[in-house]
């Protein structure tokens, strides 16, 4: 759905794309507290990916609209914090609901909550080319260019390697967000309940990593640096934390364990926030949508063959290859991604 929500992002614009993207995930959410069995719960699983599909797309594209190179890096990390504002408070929230009103609430809740938000997006937001008299717009140039064809897409250098970069990051990040309490229990013996008193600190730091990544990719471009070395410089860094995380399978104390592990949910939102970036940097706002769809689709597909193989291991052998595995990934994605973008210069706007 990546492929086709990204070209559709890129048709309607930014303001239809993920205005109508929110209510659509939020009537699915809506519709999920009348499910009467597994085939209902799974056709509105799958009307809720549609609609979330199309969302990061959307984000991406608007900053790509308001920002230049100096300040995207910024926006990016403030928009990818929802990645791990959502992580932090759903859990407490939902319980919550749950406990005070029965599962089937929770569900409608927080599709209500989405529709509440599409309200003031659709009635407020406007793209710079729909308000000549802002001074973003009057300081870059008009262009009317149709979104990439299919076979160009395909053949793109550059949208390759995003995708590429996000087919072997994204696996990560799902490990992170699934298999973390799991890992904590079957490895480190926690229990539930400190499970659950510990695991919202790792989506803090993530919150964080997105955030100041974006600063950091920023700050080079102020500085001077092309803004896709910048984004490059900061990835780079992001790899060596990433790494850190992996020595919690050989650390007994919970709090070294947390510390390592934070560190790395910090370094896997430092790289997002500039990966997410670069499609800004290389291409004009109307293609936006439909490169950043495309790495969406390499990113869950990696994220598919990584979790199917991560279950495989963990019942086969241990966590230990998992860990290592995530160490590694991270660097050979950045290098394919540097080769792939030379000798591409960064869009000059």
């Amino acid at each position: 759905m990546y492929l086709l929500m990204g070209r559709g992002v890129d048709f309607v614009g930014t303001r239809f794309g993920l205005g109508i993207a929110v209510v659509w995930w939020s009537v699915a959410e809506i519709l999920h507290g009348s499910v009467t069995g597994f085939k209902s719960l799974c056709l509105l699983r799958g009307l809720l990916a549609i609609g979330e599909a199309a969302i990061i797309p959307s984000g991406v594209k608007a900053v790509a609209e308001w920002f230049k190179a100096k300040d995207r890096g910024v926006a990016i990390g403030v928009f990818e914090m929802g990645l791990s504002i959502g992580p932090l408070l759903a859990p407490p929230l939902v319980v919550w609901i749950t406990l005070h009103s029965g599962w089937r609430q929770a569900f409608v809740w927080t599709g209500i909550l989405g529709l509440i938000w599409a309200i003031p997006w659709l009635v407020f937001y406007r793209a710079p080319n729909a308000l000549p008299d802002a001074e973003d717009a009057a300081s870059q140039p008009q262009r009317s260019l149709a979104p990439l064809p299919w076979a160009d897409l395909f053949a793109s250098r550059k949208a390759w390697a995003v995708g590429i970069a996000r087919f072997f990051s994204d696996p990560i990040w799902y490990f992170y967000l699934f298999w973390l309490p799991k890992y904590m229990a079957d490895s480190k013996g926690l229990s539930l309940k400190l499970i659950g008193e510990l695991a919202w600190i790792p989506y803090l730091a993530s919150l964080l990593g997105g955030l100041t990544g974006g600063v950091a990719s920023s700050w080079l471009v102020r500085r001077g640096s092309p803004a896709i070395k910048a984004r490059e410089k900061a990835m780079l860094l992001a790899c060596v934390m990433v790494a850190i995380g992996v020595l919690s399978v050989y650390l007994h104390s919970i709090l070294w364990v947390m510390v390592v592990i934070c560190m790395g949910a910090y370094a896997l939102q430092f790289w997002g926030a500039n990966l997410d970036t670069l499609p800004t940097d290389l291409l004009p706002p109307e293609q936006v949508g439909r490169v950043t769809g495309f790495a969406g689709f390499m990113g869950a597909l990696g994220g598919i063959l990584f979790t199917a193989s991560t279950g495989y291991v963990v019942s086969h052998h241990s966590y230990t290859s998992v860990w290592i595995a995530s160490g590694l990934t991270y660097p050979l994605g950045l290098l394919l991604l540097f080769l792939l973008l030379r000798p591409f210069p960064a869009r000059q706007v």
